[in-house]
């Protein structure tokens, strides 16, 4: 007979991501709205403000590098990023702690990508017919993101995968394989992607997914030291 005062049985969380990995698909999200609300002249007058190009940083607009991660093209634009952010944002979150070092330390190292990986789309079309393309959206940065954790997916705390080891080589096949094709069959991953069917700015997510592939060993040993310490 079972026995009445048995303890019930636990169950999973349905969501159990830390919930700082929400902040950044949030402000994603509620950023396009609020475009949205400024209307077409309005958003016209947002991309020619704070949108990014070759030209504009050769200029000295140095300032577009950050501006340029929080414009999105289209919903489908922003709600891909913010999906993609809130898949690869978790194992960096919990690697990075709790508390409010953790918090800003993700966000810097968000931000970071994105920064490096609109700088690399620039210095890589400085001359040529992309010069004068703009670009927005959080891709570089959420690519960074993507990087990072393949660095950290399926290791216990304290180790990295190696950039040989099977994660981080098919997460690098697929993901630089996949942007590259997008060079040479331009529709490969336009509209949904950039919105509004216009072309990826391609290399600013390879570059942006090896700057974080890289830049998450020497972050923790530097920032967070009790990563590799604690049992």
């Amino acid at each position: 007979m079972a026995d009445s005062h048995s303890s019930p049985v636990q169950r999973e969380p349905i969501f159990n991501a830390p919930l700082l990995t929400l902040a950044i698909p949030a402000i994603i999200l509620a950023g396009y709205g609020l475009q949205m609300l400024a209307g077409p002249s309005g958003q016209d007058l947002l991309f020619n403000a704070f949108a990014l190009s070759p030209v504009l940083l050769r200029q000295g607009h140095w300032d577009l590098l950050l501006s340029h991660i929080f414009l999105h093209g289209s919903w489908a634009h922003a709600g891909l990023n913010a999906a993609f952010c809130l898949a690869f944002s978790t194992p960096i979150v919990r690697a990075a702690g709790r508390g409010a070092g953790g918090m800003l330390s993700f966000l810097v190292f968000f931000l970071l990508c994105g920064v490096v990986a609109g700088l690399g789309y620039c210095l890589l079309n400085l001359t040529g017919p992309s010069e004068n393309v703009v670009i927005i959206g959080a891709s570089g940065a959420i690519s960074g993101l993507m990087g990072a954790s393949s660095r950290l997916m399926g290791m216990p705390r304290g180790r990295l995968n190696r950039f040989t080891s099977g994660p981080v080589v098919g997460m690098t096949v697929f993901w630089c394989g996949v942007n590259a094709a997008s060079a040479f069959i331009p529709d490969l991953m336009s509209g949904g992607a950039g919105g509004g069917g216009t072309p990826v700015a391609w290399q600013d997510h390879v570059v942006g997914y090896l700057f974080g592939l890289v830049l998450i060993e020497p972050w923790l040993r530097v920032f967070h030291r009790q990563y590799f310490t604690t049992n």
